[in-house]
């Protein structure tokens, strides 16, 4: 069984929670790559071996452009020997071996499997990936090839619900501009690091990280990513499983698309259910009241709608960015 232990060696889980979780930068240059993870999925030798192995839709990208996508990894394989880098999803879907990864990282930070996934970049000759920044926390081994990261805090937003692009392209998500306290900027920070990484080299970017890759040769890297759920969403999923206990929250919301007089009436509807809540809720223990919403979530089925569109994106990507 493949461990997260494993999967960062040498450095100890406990060294990793203790001193760079959950929002400091660490990288090794290089290292052993674990021995366990090839018992998991064999086709980790190569990427081209990768490819052939996923059945899944593949997005490919260039630095700067053009984007498109192959219906599996297989149709793909021209498109990485051209220069393209190709992003897997959900790796562990067609390799189910990387499953027992997710199942203990899962258990080690308390999280439903579900919001932990394996991701993997196959790319050869010069490639790489435009300035960005992830909604999500990665740990990224690099299994073949070489790949120059540049990474800096994004300082414009803080935790972030979706992904973000340098100040001048299009956002994959408006929202994370409303979230944002300042504009994102245009090129990486003058303070960002500079990490060189060669094979069995290992980061851990914390979530909402700027960050910009170049790659050279054949590069294979593996991320295991954890994409929530955010307090927002395991509250709001608790707090509709209650709601719905009440025949009243069942009605349907009549009037909440017109105005005058119908929209008057769906905001006094409302604001009668609203009331009712407040003195409801108010009366409650605040950890009394955490107790029971957590008791009431499915946690494996809690997943925000920025988290399924930033899913989307990364299938499809925008026309005028690489994700």
């Amino acid at each position: 069984m493949l461990s997260l232990e494993e999967f960062i060696t040498p450095l100890p889980v406990e060294e990793l929670v203790g001193a760079f979780w959950s929002d400091r930068l660490y990288a090794r240059p290089d290292g052993p790559r674990p021995a366990a993870l090839l018992d998991a999925a064999p086709e980790l030798a190569s990427a081209e071996e990768v490819l052939r192995g996923y059945d899944q839709p593949v997005r490919v990208s260039r630095k700067g452009g053009p984007y498109g996508s192959a219906p599996t990894g297989a149709d793909a394989v021209q498109a990485y020997r051209a220069g393209f880098t190709c992003v897997l999803l959900n790796m562990e879907r067609s390799f189910p071996g990387l499953k027992d990864l997710i199942a203990d990282a899962a258990g080690l930070f308390g999280l439903p499997p579900s919001a932990l996934s394996c991701e993997s970049f196959c790319s050869s000759a010069s490639s790489g990936l435009a300035m960005h920044s992830d909604f999500d926390v990665n740990f990224a081994l690099l299994l073949h090839g070489r790949k120059k990261w540049r990474l800096a805090p994004n300082r414009s937003i803080v935790n972030q619900t979706s992904l973000c692009f340098a100040g001048g392209s299009v956002q994959p998500d408006p929202k994370q501009v409303k979230y944002a306290h300042a504009p994102f900027p245009d090129q990486m920070p003058a303070d960002c690091v500079d990490v060189d990484v060669e094979p069995g080299g290992f980061l851990f970017i914390p979530r909402g990280w700027w960050h910009e890759t170049y790659s050279t040769g054949d590069c294979l890297q593996l991320n295991l990513t954890i994409k929530g759920p955010h307090w927002a969403g395991v509250y709001s999923r608790a707090l509709e499983s209650v709601l719905l206990e009440d025949a009243e929250w069942r009605k349907y919301a009549y009037g909440i698309a017109s105005a005058g007089a119908p929209r008057e009436k769906a905001i006094d509807e409302l604001a009668v259910l609203l009331d009712r809540l407040r003195r409801d809720q108010g009366l409650a223990d605040p950890r009394e009241l955490a107790a029971k919403m957590l008791d009431l979530v499915d946690v494996d089925k809690v997943e925000s709608g920025s988290q399924r569109k930033a899913s989307r994106l990364s299938q499809t990507g925008p026309q005028n960015s690489v994700v």
